[in-house]
């Protein structure tokens, strides 16, 4: 025992005096001071050891699919690219004298892999750092579709990533994914103009307010006051549309319902004649459609939104095959 009682008195020592300067006030946590190389690389390394362990088995999902791309460039155009830069335009001044400085993703990405890892950090974030975590846990389709996108990056021209992700500095960000007229970008963004005004106020307050989960509407509408929400509500909402699918099943439950399974009809809240407060369906892009009633089946109330409980006891009897059926009768 004696022969550890000089270590032991070391190491008590130890602890203490380094106690005591980090109660000094010594140590210089200014942004402006920077990092120590060794201090860099200490963190660096245990970051990405918590990374690589908590990214272990994550399951990726196929991220090819150019509607999941789109997407995904949509929101790193809004967030993201003012930190880490992209195609053709470097980051804002002010990541310049960030601590840590972010990395410039367009070549990190060109050597980050597995895309698991990517995963985890985009979900997560780093704490100590700018890097936020996801705005919400419970979409990880959204996190999903920014990774899909980091790894396209790289091979995009600065006009490509233009067309893709649109600009943040534009007047109206609206338009970047539901574009000028509001009938969405390509197949990758909702329809808006189907919509009525009411309805799209509610769902940009539930986005604002954090109710409704999707971390990329929650970023777009957090600054939003209720003057701009009743002002794009209007400018966007106007008008309605008709079913032209000729999907008999979706018609079915559309008009019908499945009554031995508690399925109500959608048409009583969602066709022709719905209140405003309900979304018009008609017309709407069909992958949107099931996407939403996915999210329902899955989250329950906790996908949020007005009328969330409504819609979790409307899908929990409905199979992903007739999801797909619903969307193809109303769909566009």
């Amino acid at each position: 025992m004696r022969q550890w009682r000089p270590i032991l008195i070391g190491a008590v020592g130890a602890v203490l005096s380094l106690f005591v300067l980090l109660l000094s006030g010594l140590l210089n946590f200014a942004a402006s001071s920077g990092h120590w190389d060794v201090t860099d690389w200490v963190l660096d390394i245990a970051a990405r050891q918590s990374v690589t362990l908590r990214s272990a088995g994550i399951e990726v999902p196929a991220l090819d699919d150019p509607r999941m791309i789109r997407r995904g460039a949509g929101h790193y155009e809004l967030v993201c690219a003012a930190c880490h830069g992209s195609p053709g335009r470097e980051p804002e001044a002010f990541a310049a004298h960030l601590t840590p400085r972010p990395p410039l993703l367009l070549d990190q990405m060109q050597h980050w892999r597995p895309a698991a890892r990517v995963f985890w950090t985009v979900q997560h974030g780093i704490k100590r750092s700018a890097m936020p975590a996801w705005p919400t846990q419970l979409r990880e389709d959204e996190v999903w579709e920014v990774v899909a996108f980091l790894e396209a990056m790289p091979k995009l021209t600065a006009a490509e990533y233009r067309e893709l992700a649109g600009d943040r500095r534009s007047a109206n960000m609206c338009s970047n994914c539901h574009g000028e007229d509001g009938r969405g970008r390509g197949e990758a963004f909702p329809r808006l103009d189907i919509q009525s005004p009411a309805y799209l106020a509610d769902a940009l307050h539930a986005f604002r307010d954090g109710t409704r989960a999707s971390g990329t509407m929650i970023t777009a509408a957090s600054g939003l006051t209720n003057a701009q929400i009743e002002q794009l509500a209007a400018f966007y909402g106007k008008s309605s549309v008709e079913p032209i699918s000729g999907n008999a099943r979706g018609r079915e439950i559309a008009e019908r319902g499945i009554p031995e399974r508690d399925v109500a009809a959608c048409d009583s809240c969602h066709g022709s004649s719905a209140r405003p407060q309900y979304p018009s369906l008609a017309g709407q892009k069909a992958d949107y459609i099931v996407t939403q009633l996915k999210l329902f089946s899955e989250l329950g109330e906790g996908r949020g939104g007005l009328h969330a409980e409504i819609m979790a006891k409307a899908v929990a009897g409905l199979e992903e095959d007739e999801m797909r059926a619903v969307a193809a009768w109303y769909g566009e």
